[in-house]
């Protein structure tokens, strides 16, 4: 029996929508596993190259952007080591162990700018989403730590009468009093100082270092005006610079809002690049951005993205064949009948089970006898040997066998396909000569 299209609880169109909605949910969660802190959202307001706060550096992005460089966000700590530019923004709560480790790995694999922190800023009430208010410029004091593994400096802001930072500053300033404190913050510069720097760029003012180069043994001409035309002997060829920013307002959004600002900038990624590659990334795994390699991670980057774009095609195509296959459905019979078939075929389903077939042989020949001794009329009463001796004097059926040879048949049979031809020739037999 044959169902037809509409024989089932829902609609297919209702059941490929629900799996459908499953599955893309099912994909999204695997992928959501696998990227864990990539998802995080980048522009929090803090200082870093994904963020459009003032302290941020999204404007430098796509400044490089504008002018042809190609522009990538590492999470992830093998997005770090290649050859392009790598811009590193790390907070006072880096560790300087790790960001040590990071500059050591990359000496011979390609330059690396660090911007060091700057402001002190408390999230914007009411406004866009990553706004901030700027508090205090204080917080380039402290930023010789995070430095502190790598070499001895000391950070100075020009233009500003506490070098301690012990005032109160802003937080407890009345609001005009607030608004004068700002704005001669907003003209302050930082510079640094320390053994094992070369000035890139000077302060105009005070002659400091606002943009330093680590002198850790390489040839760096693009960075160092007075160094010679040739290298020396003792120089380690193949070394990249490590470009130390001071003063954050040369490269973040507040910085870049000017046009002298902006192109200040290129020309000191222009001299860090130093023959490195084509592009730029901006690290974010200093800023709690990034994201661990795991294998979920791996399996949605090439090239193991292929493999699992197939298994889901396979996918796919399995279940358009569970639902689109040649006919209809079969609806299955109903396990249990109603009336005497039902009950015989249960019988015979037991029996052979049970293996016992051959004991249907006698039982099916004593029943025909007894129906044709009551077709012929003979007394319930008569033994069986008389009933035989009676029946035998029936005439054959037309193939030539009479009662005596198909009764000795149907006891011989020992096998279901002799049980069942005796018995089919019996009861021709009784058809035939009684009804």
């Amino acid at each position: 029996m044959a169902g037809g299209e509409g024989s089932g609880p829902f609609a297919r169109g209702t059941v490929l929508l629900m799996i459908a909605i499953g599955f893309a949910a099912f994909l999204a969660l695997l992928y959501a596993i696998g990227a864990g802190g990539a998802l995080r959202p980048g522009n929090n307001g803090e200082a870093h190259g994904a963020s459009s706060s003032a302290i941020g550096y999204s404007a430098l992005g796509r400044l490089l952007e504008k002018t042809g460089t190609p522009v990538r966000y590492g999470r992830a700590p093998g997005a770090l080591q290649q050859q392009d530019l790598l811009i590193v923004t790390p907070q006072l709560s880096s560790d300087p162990k790790e960001l040590a480790a990071l500059v050591n790995q990359r000496a011979f694999a390609g330059p690396t700018i660090i911007i060091l922190p700057k402001w002190h800023v408390t999230p914007a009430q009411g406004l866009k989403t990553g706004w901030v208010q700027l508090e205090s410029p204080f917080t380039a004091l402290q930023a010789p730590q995070i430095l502190s593994q790598m070499l001895a400096v000391r950070t100075r802001l020009e233009g500003m009468d506490d070098q301690d930072g012990t005032l109160p500053f802003v937080q407890s300033a009345k609001p005009e009093e607030k608004a004068k404190m700002i704005k001669q913050a907003l003209k302050s510069r930082v510079t640094i100082s320390g053994a094992g720097l070369k000035t890139v760029l000077a302060d105009p003012q005070t002659g400091g270092a606002r943009v330093a180069v680590i002198e850790d043994g390489g040839w760096y001409p693009s960075l160092d005006p007075g160094a010679s035309t040739d290298p020396a002997p003792e120089v380690q060829q193949g070394r990249y610079p490590v470009v130390i920013v001071a003063d954050a307002d040369l490269m973040n959004n507040l910085g870049l809002a000017n046009r002298k600002s902006a192109a200040q900038a290129l020309q000191i990624i222009d001299a860090a690049w130093s023959g490195g590659g084509q592009g730029v990334v901006f690290d974010l795994t200093q800023n709690g951005l990034g994201a661990s390699e795991n294998l979920l991670s791996v399996a949605f980057r090439p090239p193991f993205v292929g493999a699992v774009a197939s298994l889901v095609l396979a996918a796919i195509a399995f279940g358009w064949m569970a639902f689109f296959r040649f006919g209809p459905p079969l609806v299955d019979e109903r396990p249990f009948g109603f009336g005497k078939t039902a009950l015989v075929r249960g019988s015979a389903g037991i029996v052979r089970r049970l293996g016992r077939d051959h004991l249907t042989a006698d039982a099916y020949a004593d029943l025909l006898r007894d129906r044709a001794a009551r077709a012929l009329g003979l007394p319930p009463s008569l033994p069986p040997d008389e009933v035989d001796a009676r029946l035998a004097l029936v005439p054959a059926d037309d193939q030539g066998q009479g009662y005596e040879t198909l009764i000795a048949n149907m006891r011989a049979a020992r096998d279901r396909p002799a049980i069942a031809a005796a018995a089919r020739a019996l009861y021709r037999w009784k058809k035939e000569r009684m009804g």
